[in-house]
């Protein structure tokens, strides 16, 4: 099964660089509003029960409308939503840049991650349409490299801010990042939904595609789902291991955050080179999940270490890992969907995900209540290599029993 576009007699790599360039400023801004507002409840003496409610808010909306986004990202014109999307970002950062109370906080993180949710699975569903099928594990590979180095930069960029010139400055520099969106939804000329021209062929059109209908897919999916849900808690308990149990500071901890991924950087190239025109979707889908299984080894070496930056090596491997884990799901995605279900597929899968990580989020934020944050650490870590072990067998099965991808003629 392949529904990559054939269409195409070369890859669109002028695109590819424009949505990379808007993949890396939203990274930076989101990892920059994130942190920067974990840090200013941290300063603020908030509760773990706080932290974990700013962090659940944050995803909540693409749990909660994620079918809804879906049908929108593949309804409407892609320029549109990108520019409305990025308008949306500028204007709820600049609002959180204000915000005092902690209802107002968790109102504009809400707003935030709706206009963030339009905007991400659009720019992953354009990304099939710019390249021919060989060339998108490199293609997802550029735009990890962006969004890696984004990731790397927010954490340690807001440590350094928010130590230096506080949460409100920080907020303002963060808006000017989102409007990067707002340019490359101008700029860039591959265009899906809406009036964008129709690439899809006779065959794809007529297919209803839905992820109950790809095995693989939905094992996959559903299984990415239950190790994000044993692992994630460790995104709430983190500041707090960092800055009470390893007594270190805001610098320190925007720092060794940043060094998952620098590791995500380095993985997403490293694994981009892996993947061959022969390389099978089953051997993806495995290969995923021997990639969790590492994630969840890293995060047991997390919550042994005595020292924060100790914790360096251990995320520059865990950080390798998942960025193989998006490399992988990002080919798996656009090699099995059909190009008109695109953003249904990101949507789907982005919720899932979510809502998985929300469950991780709400058990950490009530684990700090009662446990040592070291303890929730290893015990996620844990969890994870377990739950990788269970879903093992399922996703074998579907891999087994999964059509291979057709070889496609050479186009151009």
């Amino acid at each position: 099964m392949s529904f990559t576009s054939g269409t195409l007699g070369r890859s669109r790599w002028s695109d590819v660089y424009i949505a990379a360039f808007a993949q890396f400023f939203g990274a930076l801004g989101t990892f920059l509003v994130m942190v920067t507002l974990v840090l200013a409840l941290q300063q603020r003496g908030a509760s773990g029960i706080e932290v974990s409610i700013l962090v659940i808010c944050e995803a909540l909306p693409m749990v909660v409308l994620g079918k809804l986004i879906g049908r929108t990202v593949d309804r409407f014109d892609s320029r549109m939503l990108l520019v409305a999307s990025g308008a949306g970002q500028v204007l709820a950062c600049l609002a959180l840049a204000q915000a005092q109370q902690f209802g107002a906080v968790i109102v504009g993180a809400i707003a935030l991650s709706l206009v963030s949710g339009i905007a991400i699975p659009t720019r992953q569903a354009l990304l099939p349409a710019m390249v021919i099928r060989d060339d998108l594990p490199k293609a997802s590979a550029i735009g990890q490299t962006a969004g890696s180095a984004g990731m790397m930069l927010g954490p340690a960029l807001a440590g350094f801010m928010v130590g230096g010139f506080g949460p409100k400055q920080t907020m303002e520099l963060a808006a000017l990042g989102f409007i990067a969106t707002i340019v490359a939804g101008i700029a860039l000329r591959t265009r899906r939904g809406g009036v964008a021209p129709a690439h899809a062929s006779a065959s794809e059109t007529k297919t209803a595609w839905t992820l109950q209908s790809d095995r693989l897919l939905w094992s996959s999916v559903w299984g990415l789902t239950a190790v994000m849900a044993a692992i994630s808690a460790v995104n709430v308990v983190l500041v707090f291991f960092i800055m009470r149990t390893l007594h270190s500071s805001e610098e320190v901890f925007g720092l060794v955050d940043s060094m998952w991924t620098v590791g995500l950087l380095i993985g997403a190239w490293a694994f981009s080179r892996t993947i061959r025109p022969a390389t099978t979707d089953s051997a993806l889908a495995i290969r995923l999940f021997a990639v969790l299984g590492a994630v969840s080894i890293a995060v047991i070496m997390v919550g042994s270490v005595r020292q924060a930056l100790w914790i360096v090596p251990c995320y520059l491997i865990g950080g390798a890992q998942n960025g193989g884990l998006n490399v992988l799901t990002g080919t798996l995605l656009g090699r099995r969907v059909p190009a008109e279900a695109r953003g249904r597929a990101n949507a789907a899968m982005g919720m899932r995900v979510q809502a998985g990580a929300l469950i991780g989020y709400i058990a950490g934020g009530v684990l700090l209540e009662i446990s040592e944050p070291r303890w929730i650490v290893v015990g996620c870590g844990v969890l994870g290599v377990l739950t990788v072990l269970a879903v093992a067998p399922f996703v074998l099965r579907s891999a087994r029993a999964a059509a291979p991808t057709p070889e496609l003629a050479q186009v151009g």
